[in-house]
């Protein structure tokens, strides 16, 4: 009888440890992917900086920043 309880006792103990793991690793996958994502944002923010920077410096200088010119549509005849 107490083997069959010490079995059992076991089984649980080694199901708890899995779920424990699981958790675990989807925290740190969720905390690794929102380090990411900041590092891509700050990037992302730096990169609006400069170009702020750049208009504003081509303002002052009296040129206008150059727009992106439209592709020539072309038809197949």
């Amino acid at each position: 009888m107490k083997r069959a309880l010490t079995t059992l006792i076991n089984e649980e103990n080694i199901m708890i440890e899995i779920i424990a793991y699981v958790m675990g690793g989807a925290m740190l996958g969720i905390m690794s992917m929102a380090l990411i994502s900041a590092n891509r944002f700050s990037r992302y923010n730096q990169r609006i900086h400069e170009l702020e920077h750049e208009i504003k410096t081509l303002r002052q200088r009296g040129r206008k920043p150059q727009a992106k010119k439209k592709p020539v549509r072309r038809r197949n005849a």
